[in-house]
């Protein structure tokens, strides 16, 4: 299993079974991928949360039958404050399906969308009801990096944004 972080990060992405960690601000992703795995298609899943060019890079690296599942756009903020032209860049770079290259390569492009879901459902229990049991098995476990009383609203966003946490940020009552 591959996963890309910061440095800093890659004990605790190991901890989490990643096997080969990539550098991805000092280091080519896709280069690496290809280096370590020694094939150019390497991947069954890709689960992107960076969005624009990433997105393409992700899909390079798909075997035949493999997915991409997008699911964020982090590349979008950069810091505090949002950035609209950083915003329409990510956008414009982020590839658009084509169904017969989808067809040809037999590659899959899954989105992502939690908000989508809640507002067709207005619940998500039907998503994370096959979780709980896993859950309860200790299968998955989730990693709490840092709690915030609810007063510390703006404290939880600048951990989140200088990018310290590995997990979840929780704020409590």
């Amino acid at each position: 299993m591959y996963g890309t972080a910061s440095p800093g990060k890659h004990d605790a992405i190991r901890s989490f079974g990643v096997d080969h960690p990539i550098d991805y601000r000092g280091k080519d992703v896709v280069k690496e991928v290809r280096r370590i795995a020694g094939e150019q298609r390497p991947l069954d899943l890709a689960l992107d949360a960076v969005g624009g060019r990433s997105f393409r890079k992700s899909f390079s690296l798909l075997r035949a039958g493999g997915r991409l599942v997008c699911f964020g756009a982090s590349e979008i903020q950069s810091g505090e404050r949002r950035n609209p032209l950083r915003a329409l860049r990510t956008l414009a770079e982020m590839p658009r399906p084509n169904v017969v290259r989808l067809m040809s390569q037999s590659k899959s492009v899954i989105g992502l969308n939690m908000l989508a879901l809640w507002d067709s459902k207005q619940s998500l229990d039907e998503y994370i009801e096959p979780l709980s049991g896993w859950l309860e098995q200790g299968d998955i476990r989730p990693v709490v990096a840092q709690r915030f009383p609810l007063d510390q609203g703006p404290a939880a966003h600048r951990y989140l944004h200088e990018r310290r946490n590995v997990g979840k940020v929780v704020l409590e009552p």
